[in-house]
């Protein structure tokens, strides 16, 4: 049983997933969600995390992403895409990660992110009965999706994460978003997309957001003694192994080792989902995030 990367057969599972990634790379140099569909922001960025990592050449892909920022700096879910969305962070965090926070497109991207604001509740009443309801701190700012509506975890960790990468990671905003993340873990530990509560629901984890959310506390870790970062890693543990699907798998294992866990059932699991193409589930997406891991795991 191979338990995690660097052992027997990691390099043969490696050069199979790079060997896809490569297949399904569009000729503009990006990568797309679905192989034979135009290139995309999210799985580019991921790719050029993972392939960088593992010291291959990454030119093409930056001249990509570089190509498809916007002239306020952000950037869309494709090329094409007229809208700066989250995706900003992604492609922000790949190339400040891979090129240096000096690069060309980190300025702009990181003046685009910092003003980025979420919708925010400006009536007492109303900001009083949200957070009855909801058992949250309405007033705290993360960021959103797009710009303008309400703040969820992971664009929130997302910017986070590109920030501190940036270089901007000590600034006013940042803390905010950190505190933002505190404010909304669930009660059992790890987070949701969102909220914690829902009425007197409280909302179960889920692996994804509790993995990006992670990540960003390890680049922004809280005081001493704090339960959030043991609870949510043991939310991921059990939320990862729940849902089981490979993407699960592949970030859960990414966020546990930020932090100096590991968990060798769930790299088992993820390296018997690998499909005879050397892919995970056909998509470039999930394929450059266990690619990723396989390479030596989030870069810190």
């Amino acid at each position: 049983m191979v338990s995690r990367p660097n052992g027997g057969m990691i390099p043969l599972v490696t050069a199979r997933a790079r060997a896809f990634l490569y297949h399904t790379q569009n000729a503009d140099g990006g990568w797309p969600f679905i192989p034979g569909t135009p290139s995309a922001t999210e799985p580019t960025a991921i790719a050029l995390l993972a392939l960088h990592h593992l010291a291959d050449e990454t030119a093409r892909i930056s001249t990509w992403l570089t190509a498809a920022q916007h002239p306020d700096g952000g950037w869309g879910l494709t090329a094409a895409d007229a809208l700066s969305q989250w995706h900003t962070a992604w492609a922000s965090l790949a190339l400040a990660t891979t090129e240096g926070r000096a690069c060309p497109a980190c300025q702009p991207a990181r003046t685009w992110l910092l003003n980025t604001a979420s919708l925010t509740l400006t009536d007492p009443a109303e900001s009083a009965q949200i957070s009855r309801l909801l058992r949250i701190d309405p007033a705290l700012r993360g960021w959103p999706w797009s710009p303008g509506e309400a703040a969820w975890v992971e664009p929130t960790a997302l910017a986070v994460l590109a920030l501190h990468a940036m270089g901007a990671g000590a600034g006013p905003r940042v803390a905010e978003g950190v505190r933002y993340l505190h404010d909304r873990r669930c009660v059992a530990g790890g987070w949701n997309v969102g909220n914690p509560f829902m009425f007197d629901t409280p909302f179960e984890p889920r692996a994804y957001p509790t993995a990006l959310a992670l990540l960003a506390l390890s680049a922004a870790p809280g005081p001493a003694g704090d339960a959030t970062v043991p609870s949510g890693l043991a939310a991921l543990m059990r939320q990862m192994h729940l849902e089981g699907d490979p993407l699960s798998l592949a970030w859960g294992l990414l966020a546990l080792g930020a932090w100096g866990e590991r968990d060798d059932e769930g790299a088992r699991r993820l390296l018997a989902a690998q499909g005879e193409d050397g892919s995970w589930r056909g998509q470039p997406l999930v394929t450059a995030a266990a690619l990723l891991w396989l390479g030596g795991g989030w870069p810190g």
